[in-house]
């Protein structure tokens, strides 16, 4: 994997692009833990519908064009 790749995430069901390398997740207090807790991610991922959020590795597979 790598900086632009265009990937299919299986655990959201989304297309995108990788943006950027490892990154990590601001803490989002909610209701059982105010505090909140950072989410270290191995990519950040630019999804179709705008929204640019962490993945993994092993929830990413690379969408290849074959008539290349």
């Amino acid at each position: 994997m790598k900086i632009g790749n265009l990937v299919h995430d299986y655990a959201l069901g989304k297309n995108g692009i990788v943006i950027s390398g490892s990154w990590i997740e601001e803490a989002q207090p909610y209701d059982s833990n105010p505090v909140g807790r950072e989410i270290p991610w191995e990519w950040l991922v630019l999804y179709e519908d705008g929204e640019a959020m962490g993945a993994d590795t092993g929830d990413l597979q690379e969408i290849k064009n074959e008539s290349r």
